[in-house]
């Protein structure tokens, strides 16, 4: 796939070889044909109309709420009714048609189309709106969180029919927030219903949901936020059920199965995805997901109050389906990981992983040992928080040599500002001089500086 960045490196290296005599008129004539030299700033352009048209559709549907709020308690309700469903009907109506525009550079339609998009953003707005009022009126439910839930379904399904990216993430963050509001509904009894089963079981919800969306739109942003979301739910779910247990298995697990989960994560395990397109991002999830792990068990008060018996207050009783949602994560980890050994059968006589994704899995099994000792044998607070701070150094380290063989540049900062991170975090923890942390601040800043320095010196040549 031909990127607007890369078409914007040929267009100056294509001018480059003109000015040099590499290439005569014609020939730049036919590259500017093939690859829209023409268009790119027209492109930049759309996207910026696009923001502005979606800034406004968000602007405009906050004014209609707004209009119709103070004006709503004169209106009858069957009036009340009609306006709402002919203004979501309207609005969506006339979105689609503009939006089902050809997609040309040369004419007006990409400005219809653009405005055809904005609209059908509105009427996502609008549909909140109605379902909230519609609800006021018939006296139907009383818990804030099925507002956003009720709202995200709906979006959500304006977001498969249309494959709209836009409606994906709006659909994802509504869902996102009735999640957030409606965890307490988890830790007290009550009647169940099946909003409270979509938050008690979100994770799955997402799996089942999110994930195809993002495949069936060919959105990264949607598997970032979907990842998210289903991370937060299933550790949750996973400190419920160690909450419950007591168990040292569980603790480790509740630790090291998000970043195996998604270090282990290929594309292609899915039925009918034959290429990774999210599968590098799955990896530097799980990079992150180690780092910010590694930076807060690297502190020994960490481990001194791992005791979460109280974590979750005095009801922590949860279904025994929230053990099997568990269960099927652990599995689908584990298949991941054989998955991946199996993919270098090839060069191998047995399964075998490839260097990094060994080292990785030294640090999940190393902290899982870690966690599972301190919990479940003897407290090592001591040796923990070292070992730790040994996982942090070799992957900061790590991450600075990968960055420095391949030329990354977020790679190679990101592994830097991790080791500088641990040093003057340590220096922080325990009780040392001002001098002391004043030579360490002074250290760390000449060491980043000349390791910038060196590194863009290192990259030029």
């Amino acid at each position: 796939m031909i990127t607007e960045k890369f078409r914007h490196q040929l267009r100056q290296e294509v001018k480059l070889w003109k000015t040099e005599g590499l290439i005569d008129n014609y020939l730049y004539e036919q590259l500017s044909e093939r690859y829209q030299f023409d268009y790119l700033e027209k492109t930049a352009s759309s996207r910026f109309i696009t923001i502005l048209i979606s800034l406004g559709a968000i602007l405009l549907g906050l004014g209609m709420i707004t209009f119709v709020s103070a004006n709503w308690q004169e209106w009858s309700r069957e009036l009340k009714i009609v306006i709402l469903l002919t203004l979501f009907i309207g609005v969506n109506t006339t979105g689609f048609y503009l939006w089902r525009q050809p997609n040309t550079l040369a004419n007006t339609s990409n400005k219809k189309q653009r405005l055809g998009h904005g609209l059908l953003i509105f009427g996502a707005l609008i549909l909140g709106a109605n379902i909230a009022l519609m609800a006021q009126m018939f006296h139907i439910g009383d818990s804030p969180y099925g507002l956003y839930i009720v709202w995200g379904l709906g979006v959500l399904v304006m977001a498969y029919s249309l494959q709209l990216a836009s409606l994906g993430v709006i659909a994802i963050l509504l869902m996102g927030l009735g999640y957030l509001i409606g965890l307490s509904s988890l830790f007290y009894s009550g009647e169940v219903s099946w909003l409270q089963l979509i938050i008690e079981y979100m994770s799955l919800v997402g799996v089942l949901l999110f994930i195809p969306l993002a495949y069936w739109c060919n959105s990264r942003v949607i598997f970032f936020v979907a990842t998210l979301i289903i991370l937060l739910a299933l550790e949750i779910s996973l400190f419920r059920v160690f909450n419950l247990s007591n168990n040292g298995v569980w603790g480790a697990i509740a630790l090291t199965l998000p970043p195996a989960l998604l270090w282990g994560y290929d594309d292609i395990v899915w039925h009918k995805v034959d290429s990774r397109i999210f599968q590098s991002l799955a990896k530097k999830l799980a990079i992150w997901y180690l780092s910010i792990g590694f930076f807060c068990l690297s502190y020994q008060i960490f481990w001194q109050d791992f005791l979460l018996e109280n974590f979750y207050g005095t009801s922590s009783k949860i279904h025994w389906f929230t053990l099997v949602e568990v269960l099927f994560f652990v599995g689908l980890t584990i298949w991941q990981w054989l998955f991946l050994a199996r993919q270098n059968k090839r060069d191998f006589q047995s399964w075998r992983l490839d260097s990094v994704s060994g080292m990785v899995l030294g640090f999940i099994v190393v902290t899982a040992i870690l966690c599972f000792w301190h919990l479940s044998i003897n407290k090592i607070s001591e040796i923990a928080t070292l070992i730790i701070n040994i996982e942090m150094f070799i992957l900061a380290t790590g991450l600075i040599r990968i960055g420095l063989a391949q030329g990354i540049k977020s790679t190679f900062w990101g592994g830097l500002i991790l080791l500088t991170l641990q040093i003057v975090s340590r220096t922080f923890e325990y009780n040392t001089g001002l001098l002391l942390k004043s030579l360490v601040f002074i250290l760390c800043g000449l060491g980043v500086i000349a390791a910038g320095l060196w590194y863009e010196r290192l990259v030029k040549k």
